[in-house]
């Protein structure tokens, strides 16, 4: 074997290879001068991120998908402070609400922080009915209820931008809920307070600019609860005679408190340690309609809610199992300031034990054809109108995943070619506090202060990248969401 040769081969053969290296070098230097090595070098990274991850879509990227890539909403605080008093089975009550929201343009890198702060006068009616049994040591009793009510709110909003977003919004947010105090006190402190508080505005209260949104918000709720107990021990001799005619249940005709859900004060049960047994479920609904005018860009927003809850725990000695089921679908409509249609959103809230999962799917409408499929597929009857397509999303997220197929409704093409869909979950912490007393004699009077805390930060977070050859649209990682 001539070893010469072998090693003058080798030597060429080296110098082929950086020869065959230079020359695609050469050839790709070319490519990216000419204006097209963006689209190859996506496709070369799109390829290289496919084998490196073993075929798994939602770990690439490609500028495609970049394109459908939605805005976020990191975090949600929401503080509420109520007023009621019953009288009869009526019931009349003023809130206040202030809603902290942050979101993120994954385009722009832009973080937008809004304050809302809303005020709400409610107006209903509710009763119940109850029955017990004592014997001795042997405590049974039954209650339900049933409450309907309608309420009206108007608000504001303000947005802040920048590096100083959140500082800013943090001066503002002391700020409104400031002016919100000094405002409760001359609406609902009579001649004294209108005096008292309308001078400490003039000379002391916070300068609050012109609003950025203004809003406005109608809802009905109607609520069913059943409450059941089971007690041994001694009978509690605070209750009535049981020849009495106020031998019944102290709740009757008010309201519900949650106290009073878990049996805490059923006249029936006993004062003594014993393995009391209580369960109850409450049903809650609501249909809510909200319309929002932006000031800045002169869109307009109708939103329209149905969302439907139930609410269940049992205690034996100590509390049992508790637990809390929300699912809301809601639709909403923007127009620009010409009054043409802009866009529709779909949105679908799950809540379940303190674990929230909202999907998202906006739908720009850019021809007269996009906004004609919108509309026939909302005033189609056999589809239940509007009211219809929201109980429907409380269950089909409308989320584009799969191709619909030519044949399919114009709507539900329009979605998946042009939907921008994002799914995140949050976690949720929810915390209501409700103050109060009541009395009867022959007539029910009674009045409540209640307080609400709710919170939702981003855990995970996806969006759906662009559509595939075959049709699919994977879901992607959405980091972006979590900042």
């Amino acid at each position: 074997m001539n070893i010469e040769r072998l090693r003058r081969d080798s030597g060429e053969g080296s110098v082929s290879y950086i020869t065959v290296i230079l020359l695609i070098a050469l050839v790709t230097g070319a490519v990216v001068v000419a204006g097209i090595g963006g689209l190859i070098g996506e496709s070369i990274r799109d390829a290289l991120c496919r084998v490196i991850n073993a075929g798994d879509l939602s770990k690439c990227e490609t500028r495609h998908d970049r394109a459908f890539k939605p805005g976020c909403t990191t975090q949600l605080a929401v503080d509420g402070y109520s007023g009621t008093i019953d009288v009869l089975i009526f019931r009349v009550g003023r809130d206040y609400q202030f809603m902290r929201t942050t979101s993120i343009n994954p385009a722009t890198g832009q973080r937008t922080v809004r304050i809302t702060a809303i005020k709400g006068g409610t107006a209903g009616v509710g009763t119940g009915v109850g029955v017990g049994f004592n014997a001795k040591n042997l405590n049974v009793g039954a209650d339900a209820s049933a409450d309907a009510s309608l309420r009206l709110g108007v608000g504001d909003a303000w947005e802040f931008t920048g590096p100083n977003a959140d500082k800013d919004a943090d001066k503002f947010e002391s700020d409104i809920r400031e002016q919100f105090s000094i405002d409760a006190v001359k609406e609902n402190g009579g001649l004294l307070g209108q005096v008292g508080g309308g001078i400490y505005d003039a000379f002391a209260g916070p300068d609050i600019r012109s609003p950025d949104v203004r809003r406005y918000e109608g809802e009905l709720n109607l609520n069913g609860t059943l409450a059941v107990g089971l007690g041994l021990g001694p009978k509690d001799p605070k209750d009535p005679p049981k020849g009495s005619r106020h031998y019944e249940y102290e709740g009757r005709h008010r309201k519900p408190t949650w106290r009073d859900k878990a049996g805490e004060y059923d006249t029936r049960g006993s004062d003594g340690f014993s393995p009391n047994a209580r369960a109850w479920v409450s049903i809650d609904g609501t249909e809510k309609i909200i319309y929002e005018e932006n000031k800045k860009t002169g869109d307009t927003t109708l939103t329209m809610l149905l969302a439907g809850a139930a609410s269940y725990g049992e205690q034996h000695v100590v509390d049992g199992n508790q637990g809390q089921r929300t699912a809301v679908g809601a639709m909403s409509f923007t127009k620009d300031r010409d009054g043409k249609l802009k866009s529709v959103t779909f949105t679908q809230t799950h809540i379940v034990d303190g674990r929230t999962t909202i999907i998202t799917t906006e739908v720009p409408l850019k021809t007269d054809a996009d906004r004609q499929a919108v509309l026939d597929h909302l005033s189609n009857p056999f589809g239940g109108g509007p009211a219809g397509r929201m109980l429907t999303l409380t269950w089909d997220d409308m989320a584009p995943t799969e191709a619909p197929g030519p044949n399919a409704d114009p709507l539900k093409q329009l979605i998946h070619r042009e939907g921008k869909t994002s799914r995140v979950d949050y976690a949720s912490s929810q915390n209501n506090e409700e103050y109060g007393a009541s009395i009867k004699l022959g007539l029910k009077l009674g009045g409540n202060f209640g307080i609400s805390n709710t919170n939702r930060d981003v855990q995970s977070a996806q969006y759906l990248g662009a559509p595939q050859a075959n049709g699919q649209r994977p879901y992607k990682r959405f980091p972006e969401c979590r900042q």
